[in-house]
């Protein structure tokens, strides 16, 4: 082929053309180089999920969901080139794209369109965006009637329909992108993932202009009932063609049973690394790290909540919104600081936790607050500070392997005149968890609203390796430490926590 630079001839034009819209992947790589004068490196787990969306344009798939890491050009393939190459087929295709992020969909419609007005897809089907509707959220061709409306997943969708009413398998005119419908920071929010699942039926799956028009969902899994769990059990009533990619790829595992409505793709990949390129033996020990993340983002297989290796399990936490608390009996701040200050170390856990008298019955603890951060000793210091003035805090609570003095002493140098506890750790994270977390089975510690971080650390707490999202649980131990102060836990617990109080 003649370089795009230079004058290309009418059969050049004719012959990409051509190709454009037989074959997906050279659209792909075609277009990727005139954005980004990159290469775009092929794997054969492109051409398998190419074929798959072009089963959703060929009308044999109308309601499609793959599943497949981050990080391997998912969202390159199935929302910004096709769309831009569905106009190419199609200029009055219409379609709907919807993430997680209102500001990601807005940059795959731009790019979608920038693909639209380059000069070769201009020099192969020319047509002009109108100037009364041409933004990143919403863009239209003129004359054909095609093109792009993209929100978040929880944004305004209706007043738009995907699709043309004559859409039919010979007659494709346009779909429904969902890419990526929940970020993975909210894994365990009940609200934010159960919230997108309702929003899905209720909302979202009407916006087709007729029900042959396809849908596609494409994500990393993130919990077992998220939207793509939800919908392959059955949630939306429908069956869905399943395109599951794993970062390793085990083609003799058996489809889940409780995929009910999942219809498996055949993908007929060779055992091993989905993408060596990507990642390879080199990196499993770093995936593994953490295990959820691995587990759901990379291998496609998210964990239950309620496996052996939790001290906290979903469930739990949800049911920790809804404890009463009665009359205040005392507020503390507890800090467990990171042994260094780099751009790779560990946080600062700071966290405010709060006992109130439960009358006749236990005693309840709330957490209020989450002041972990990272920084220097000053920083975490004036943290602490700021924790006890905002929440009129009685004590300091610091762990005295981290370097009692060193941790008193950085307080003090900062202006805190107020009481410090230490608390001496004896025994590992686990041991020293187990009791706290035994109050939160009996349903007497109450979380405030913007603890998600510190629910997800809770979350992710494995046993086993005693580590977070691979490293050390900051927060965890310093709610822990709260906790076992407020409680009494840390003196009726001797042979796990040693505590000397220095007033």
């Amino acid at each position: 082929m003649a370089d795009t630079q230079e004058a290309d001839t009418p059969l050049e034009i004719a012959a990409r053309r051509a190709i454009c819209v037989y074959d997906g992947l050279y659209f792909a790589r075609f277009f990727l180089k005139e954005r980004t004068a990159s290469k775009m490196i092929i794997s054969p787990h492109h051409v398998v999920l190419q074929k798959a969306l072009q089963a959703t344009i060929d009308g044999k798939i109308a309601r499609l969901v793959i599943t497949m890491p981050p990080g391997y050009s998912k969202t390159t393939l199935a929302a910004i080139n096709y769309m831009a190459r569905g106009l190419a087929i199609n200029p009055r295709a219409r379609f709907m794209h919807l993430s997680y992020s209102h500001a990601l969909a807005l940059l795959n419609s731009a790019t979608a369109r920038d693909i639209m007005k380059s000069e070769p897809f201009q020099q192969m089907w020319p047509m002009k965006t109108r100037d009364d509707a041409d933004s990143k959220s919403m863009w239209w061709t003129s004359g054909g009637g095609g093109g792009v409306y993209a929100a978040s997943t929880r944004g305004q969708v209706t007043g738009f329909r995907a699709g043309q009413m004559n859409h039919a398998p010979d007659n494709f005119t346009g779909a429904l992108i969902i890419d990526d419908p929940v970020k993975p920071d909210d894994a365990y929010s009940m609200i934010m993932r159960e919230g997108v699942n309702e929003r899905y039926n209720e909302t979202i799956a009407s916006r087709l202009a007729v029900e042959s028009v396809p849908i596609i969902l494409i994500m990393q899994r993130i919990h077992t009932n998220d939207l793509a769990g939800y919908l392959l059990r059955g949630g939306s009533g429908e069956k869905w063609h399943h395109l599951n990619l794993p970062v390793i790829v085990h083609k003799n595992e058996a489809y889940p049973e409780e995929y009910t409505h999942g219809i498996p793709i055949d993908h007929g990949l060779a055992d091993g690394w989905l993408w060596p390129l990507k990642h390879n033996d080199d990196h499993l020990d770093a995936l593994k790290s953490h295990r959820r993340k691995f587990l759901s983002q990379y291998m496609q297989t998210p964990i239950k909540s309620a496996s052996e290796f939790s001290l906290w399990t979903e469930q739990t936490i949800n049911k920790a919104s809804d404890v009463t608390v009665g009359a205040l009996i005392r507020t503390v701040v507890a800090v467990d600081p990171a042994v260094s200050n780099t751009e790779s170390s560990d946080e600062h856990g700071i966290i405010v936790a709060s006992s109130f008298a439960g009358g006749d019955a236990d005693d309840t603890y709330s957490i209020l607050a989450d002041y972990t951060r990272h920084g220097s000793p000053l920083d975490w210091a004036n943290a602490v500070i700021f924790a006890v003035d905002r929440h009129d805090a009685d004590a300091v609570v610091i762990e005295v392997n981290q370097g009692g003095d060193m941790c008193e002493n950085t307080l003090r140098n900062a202006g805190y005149q107020g009481r410090v506890i230490r608390y001496h750790a004896k025994r590992g994270k686990v041991l020293r968890a187990e009791p706290v977390a035994a109050l939160y089975e009996r349903q007497l510690v109450h979380h405030c609203s913007g603890l998600t971080a510190l629910e997800n650390e809770m979350l992710d707490f494995d046993i086993v390796t005693q580590t977070s999202n691979g490293k050390s649980p900051n927060r965890i131990d310093a709610m822990v430490y709260a906790i076992g102060e407020l409680s009494g836990i840390g003196l009726e617990l001797g042979k796990l926590l040693k505590m000397s109080i220095k007033r």
